[in-house]
């Protein structure tokens, strides 16, 4: 992802230790794609540390906001048949 973006920068919005080694933080990524597109990206990541070490992360952003922005079309899908 950051190859795509190589002007990104990640703002902090917020973090917090949620206790048990869980730390979860709010942050937005901004960037310039090589056609000339900025995106702005919200997300949010919850990090689990064991000592001074990554255990696991989880990262949750809106993919069809980050495709609406690239200016890509969104196709709805069904599981219904």
């Amino acid at each position: 992802m950051w190859a795509a973006y190589p002007d990104a920068s990640v703002e902090l919005i917020t973090i917090a230790d949620t206790g048990r080694g869980l730390v979860a933080s709010q942050w937005v990524l901004r960037g310039t794609t090589p056609t000339g597109r900025t995106v702005t990206l919200p997300g949010a990541s919850f990090t689990q540390v064991e000592g001074d070490k990554i255990r696991s992360e989880q990262t949750y952003f809106d993919r069809q906001n980050l495709l609406e922005q690239l200016g890509l079309k969104v196709r709805a899908t069904s599981n219904s048949q």
